[in-house]
C-alpha cells in the first residue's frame, strides 16, 4: 500500500488503521503510520509542527504557544505559563496562523497535573534511555535528531491533550507522533475533538518503534476550528493485555512526541502564484537563491524527482527542457510544479499527484503520464499573472547551455534575428541540439 502525503512523499508499505467518522460535514480519516519514523521533513509539518526539546526533565502545567489561544477546556485547566526556554522548537510555512498547547487535566488544586517535557538522554543525569534507531524527531531549530517527548508524568491526570487551533477551515491533515523507549511498553487509547465534538477514537499501541497517528480531515468550517486529541493510559482491559503479553514494563503515563499539520489553507499560496516551467527554465538563480535581490529565496533544493536527486539548479532545468509528449511532458510539468510547490505552496491535489508521478517515473510503472501533464501545465499557469513577492531577476535563457563561448554568441546573435534564412535556420537548430 502506498499514501502519499506531501510531494515526493510516499508512506510504503505503511500500516494503516483506517476508520472514517463524520460531525455535521466534517469527515475525518484515520491512519496509522509506523514506517516514516522520526525524520517527519518530507511527509508531515509542511505548515505547522511542534516538537518538544528538553535536554533534561521540564515541568509545566501547560506549554502553549499561540496570539489568541482559547481552550474549550475549564477555565481552571488554562493556566497560561510561559514556556521555559527550549520546552519546544515550532516550524513550518505559517508559524503565526495557529495556536497550541500541551496539557494534562488532572485536577487544578491542590496537586495539578503536569505536562512534562522530557528527553529520552539526559545528559544532566547521566541516564540513557534508549529509543530505536530512526525514531529521534528531527528537531528543526537545533538541526538535529533529538529523542524527546511530552509527557503525562502524573499518573492519576491523565489525559495528556494536545491542542492545535487553527484559524481557517477546509480541510488539513494533523498527525500526532508517539515516542516511547525501547524497553516499555505502552498502548495509548485517544479521543478526537473538534470544536468540543467527539469524531474519533482507538488505541495506538507499541509506541517504542515512533508512530503517527494521522487524521485526515474535510470540512472544517470557515471560522476555523479546535481540534484536540487526548491520549490515556488505561489500566485494563486490551490496553493491559497487550503490554503484559509483551513480557516487558509497563508504564501508565501518555507520550506524545510532535504534532504536524499539513494541508489547510493557512499554507495555500498567497493569491495562487505560480510560474511556468519557461521562466524556472530561464531563472536557475531564482532556483538556487543565488540571484542578489530582495525577498527570493534561499534555495529550492534539493528535491527529488523521477528517481533522481536534484541537487543543483542546471538538474533541474535539464527536467524542464525536455522533449516530447507523454512521460517527458510531465517531467517538464512536473518539475515546474515542484518548484511552484516549493515556492509558493500548493494544494495537497497537485502536491499528491507530483509525488505519485514522480514514483511512477522513478520506478517506472506505468501511470497517466500524459493527463498529468496537462493537470500540471494547466496548474504552473494558473498564476503566472499574479505579481512574484520579490523582484525577479532578469532571464537567463543559456545560463545551463554546454556550448562554447563562441558558439553561445552565434546563438545569441540567431535568436535576436526577426526572421531566418534555411542556412540559418539549420545552424540555429544545430546549436539548440547541444545545449
Amino acid at each position: 500500500m502506498s499514501i502519499q502525503t506531501k510531494a515526493g512523499a510516499g508512506l510504503i508499505g505503511l500500516c494503516a488503521l483506517y476508520t472514517v467518522s463524520a460531525v455535521a460535514e466534517i469527515s475525518v480519516s484515520t491512519r496509522i503510520d509506523d514506517t516514516t519514523g522520526g525524520d517527519w521533513r518530507a511527509t508531515y509539518g509542511s505548515c505547522y509542527s511542534v516538537v518538544p526539546w528538553a535536554p533534561r526533565a521540564v515541568h509545566n502545567p501547560e506549554f502553549e504557544v499561540g496570539p489568541d489561544f482559547e481552550g474549550d477546556q475549564p477555565q481552571q485547566y488554562v493556566i497560561p505559563i510561559e514556556p521555559p526556554q527550549d520546552a519546544f522548537c515550532i516550524s513550518g510555512a505559517a508559524t503565526d496562523k495557529f495556536d497550541f498547547r500541551i496539557f494534562t487535566a488532572g485536577a487544578p488544586e491542590p496537586n495539578p497535573g503536569h505536562a512534562f517535557v522530557w528527553g529520552f538522554h539526559d545528559p544532566n543525569s547521566g541516564e540513557q534511555f534508549a529509543v530505536l534507531p530512526g525514531t529521534p524527531q528531527w528537531n528543526a531549530c537545533r538541526g538535529i535528531f533529538y529523542p524527546a517527548t511530552y509527557d503525562s508524568d502524573m499518573f492519576d491526570f491523565d489525559p495528556l491533550s494536545g491542542e492545535i487551533k487553527l484559524e481557517t477551515g477546509g480541510s488539513a491533515t494533523v498527525a500526532f507522533y508517539f515516542l516511547s523507549e525501547a524497553d516499555v511498553c505502552r498502548s495509548q487509547d485517544y479521543r478526537l475533538f473538534i470544536d468540543g465534538n467527539k469524531v474519533a477514537e482507538g488505541n495506538i499501541k507499541d509506541l517504542s518503534v515512533g508512530k503517527y497517528l494521522v487524521f485526515d480531515i474535510d470540512g472544517l468550517p470557515e471560522g476555523g476550528s479546535l481540534i484536540r486529541l487526548d491520549t490515556e493510559q488505561i489500566a485494563d482491559g486490551n490496553s493491559l493485555a497487550f503490554c503484559q503479553n509483551q513480557g516487558s514494563t509497563f508504564g501508565l503515563n501518555s507520550h506524545l512526541a510532535g504534532i504536524f499539520v499539513d494541508g489547510t489553507e493557512a499554507c495555500a499560496p498567497p493569491g495562487g502564484i505560480t510560474r511556468t516551467l519557461g521562466y524556472w527554465k530561464t531563472h536557475p538563480d531564482v532556483i538556487d537563491g543565488s540571484f542578489d535581490g530582495d525577498g527570493g529565496f534561499e534555495s529550492l533544493l534539493p528535491l527529488n524527482f523521477c528517481g533522481e536527486e536534484i541537487a543543483v539548479a542546471c538538474d533541474a532545468v535539464k527536467f524542464l527542457s525536455q522533449g516530447g509528449g507523454g512521460i517527458n511532458n510531465f517531467k517538464r510539468q512536473g518539475m515546474a510544479a515542484l518548484l511552484n510547490c516549493e515556492a509558493f505552496g500548493c494544494s495537497s491535489e497537485i502536491s499528491t499527484l507530483i509525488a505519485d508521478g514522480s514514483a511512477a517515473c522513478g520506478a517506472g510503472t506505468s501511470f497517466d503520464f500524459g493527463g498529468a501533464g496537462s493537470t500540471l501545465d494547466e496548474f504552473n499557469n494558473s498564476g503566472d499573472d499574479l505579481a512574484l513577492p520579490f523582484d525577479s531577476p532578469s532571464a537567463q535563457p543559456h545560463a545551463c547551455s554546454s556550448l562554447s563561448p563562441k558558439q553561445l554568441k552565434k546563438l545569441q546573435k540567431l535568436e535576436s534575428l526577426d526572421s531566418l534564412s534555411k542556412k540559418q535556420a539549420k545552424k540555429l537548430e544545430k546549436l539548440l541540439s547541444k545545449m
